[in-house]
C-alpha cells in the first residue's frame, strides 16, 4: 500500500511557498536557522496554512534545532528525518563542553517527537564524562518508570565503554571546580554497579546518519 500523499508548507526557509514532496521541502528548510514548515493531506489545506502564516505557538515546545517537525511520507513512527535503520523508539543522548575541561551540559531527545527529555548543566567537566553521564541518566530514567523497551543511542564509543565496564575512566584532577561532578560519577558509577541494564545501548553512526538529534549544533 503506498503512503498517503503530503503537501508541505513552508512559511519560512530558502523560498516560502507550498511543495508537493519532501525532498523539496527538506532543501528549502535543511540548515536553515529559523525554519518553519508542516506537513498538511491536501493542496487547499497546505495553501490555506500558507496564507494564514505559521501558528504563534511554532516554538512553544522544545524541538530539535534545524530538524523537521514532520516526517517524510515513507516513515510515520517519527516527526524527524531519521534514517530507516534507525529505531524510532528510542532517546538520542550527547554532552557539550565549551573547553576541556569546562561547562559542560548534555540532554535525551526523544526521537519520535524530537522533545528534550532532560538536559543536565551546564557544570565544570569534560565532553567524554557528559556522554558518559547522559547515558546513565537516561538509563536511570528508563528505569524508574519501568520502560526496558527504548533504546539509548549515543555517539561516543569511549562513554559507551564506560558504561559497559561500569567505570568512568576520566583523568579529571580533584579541584573546588571539579568536586560536583565528580561526586555525581560517583553516584551514576553506583548506579551502574547496582542495576541490570535493560534497554539496547546502540552507537550512533555519525559518519552514516549525519550529526546524532542530541547535539547542541556548537562544532
Amino acid at each position: 500500500m503506498s503512503a498517503r500523499k503530503k503537501y508541505y508548507t513552508v512559511w519560512e526557509g530558502k523560498e516560502p511557498g507550498v511543495y508537493s514532496s519532501w525532498d523539496e521541502c527538506k532543501e528549502q528548510t535543511q540548515s536553515r536557522p529559523g525554519a518553519k514548515y508542516k506537513s498538511f493531506p491536501t493542496l487547499e489545506s497546505a495553501q490555506e496554512a500558507f496564507a494564514a502564516g505559521p501558528p504563534q505557538d511554532y516554538y512553544k515546545t522544545k524541538q530539535v534545532k534545524n530538524i523537521l517537525q514532520n516526517p517524510p511520507t515513507d516513515r510515520q513512527d517519527t516527526v524527524l528525518p531519521l534514517p530507516k535503520e534507525v529505531i524510532a523508539k528510542a532517546i538520542a543522548v550527547d554532552a557539550a563542553c565549551s573547553k576541556n575541561p569546562g561547562p559542560m551540559e548534555y540532554r535525551g531527545i526523544d526521537l519520535r517527537t524530537g522533545a528534550e527529555i532532560f538536559h543536565f548543566g551546564p557544570i565544570q567537566g569534560t565532553n567524554n564524562i557528559g556522554e558518559f553521564l547522559a547515558i546513565v541518566h537516561c538509563l536511570a530514567l528508563l528505569d524508574k518508570t519501568g520502560d526496558t523497551e527504548t533504546v539509548v543511542y549515543s555517539d561516543s564509543r569511549n562513554a559507551l565503554l564506560w558504561v559497559k565496564k561500569q567505570h568512568c575512566a576520566t583523568k579529571l584532577p580533584l579541584t573546588d571546580d571539579t568536586k560536583n561532578v565528580l561526586e555525581i560519577i560517583a553516584r551514576a558509577t553506583k548506579w551502574l554497579q547496582t542495576h541490570q541494564i535493560k534497554n539496547r545501548l546502540i552507537k550512533w553512526e555519525t559518519s552514516k546518519w549525519g550529526e546524532i538529534p542530541a547535539d547542541f549544533g556548537r562544532k
